[in-house]
């Protein structure tokens, strides 16, 4: 619509031009001008779109969605927007890493950078992870204990990690929500998340994209050293 009104409004221009060209054997450069023009005005028309009507985490949900590979919501969409529309001093980050994660665990991945870099800015860190709300819960229930007694007969039984947060947390870190019956199925866990984090992976992002993947490595390998020290050979 708008490039066919800009159309109209040089018209008395654009005719008189492009006969003078077309006499003089330079009809190429008249199609060069109207490609220029159809390109440039269909550009900035998205533009003007995205500036007036269209919501301003519209192009971040679509590259989410259709570049990365990535489900996110558009209220998700909102609250990481600030990686992929420039508004870091110009900066913005492809993560075409994450198309190498297991489909699983990509959301994840997106929103621990997300956390990263809004951290990172001094901001508030936009999405809650799923050992932030099991820390919170286990702190809400010590704060609820009237005494030490009740805390001393809590029991860590087979799929329970009441008595000791960290387990519960480094499960959930490992993409677990109940204690495995076996300690191979920690260890199948911690193989496949670690798997879509390794530096090859990673080798063509910026560097706050490889430190990420190298603090994920890490995390990942604390969490599972940590089941281990507890768990190994005494599962079933």
């Amino acid at each position: 619509m708008l490039v066919v009104v800009g159309a109209d409004l040089l018209h008395p221009i654009s005719d008189p031009l492009e006969r003078e060209l077309k006499s003089s054997d330079l009809e190429w450069i008249w199609l060069v001008l109207m490609w220029a023009y159809i390109i440039g005005g269909y550009l900035g028309s998205l533009i003007l779109l995205n500036k007036t009507i269209l919501p301003f985490w519209l192009p971040s949900y679509l590259y989410a969605r259709s570049i990365i590979f990535t489900k996110i919501s558009a209220d998700e969409a909102k609250r990481l927007s600030f990686l992929f529309d420039g508004s870091l001093n110009g900066s913005w980050y492809p993560l075409g890493a994450l198309r190498k994660i297991d489909p699983e665990f990509r959301r994840e991945a997106l929103f621990r950078f997300a956390n990263k870099i809004a951290a990172e800015q001094g901001w508030q860190r936009p999405f809650a992870m799923p050992e932030d709300i099991l820390r919170n819960q286990h702190r809400a229930k010590d704060e609820a204990h009237t005494s030490q007694k009740e805390t001393r007969h809590t029991t860590n039984k087979p799929g329970s990690f009441s008595a000791d947060p960290q387990i519960g947390i480094c499960l959930q870190i490992l993409g677990l929500h109940q204690m495995p019956k076996s300690f191979e199925d920690i260890k199948a866990a911690y193989r496949r998340k670690i798997a879509g984090f390794h530096p090859d992976k990673f080798s063509n992002e910026r560097a706050e994209v490889l430190q990420y993947a190298e603090e994920e490595s890490k995390r990942l390998n604390f969490a599972y050293s940590y089941l281990e020290s507890r768990f190994a050979g005494k599962m079933t």
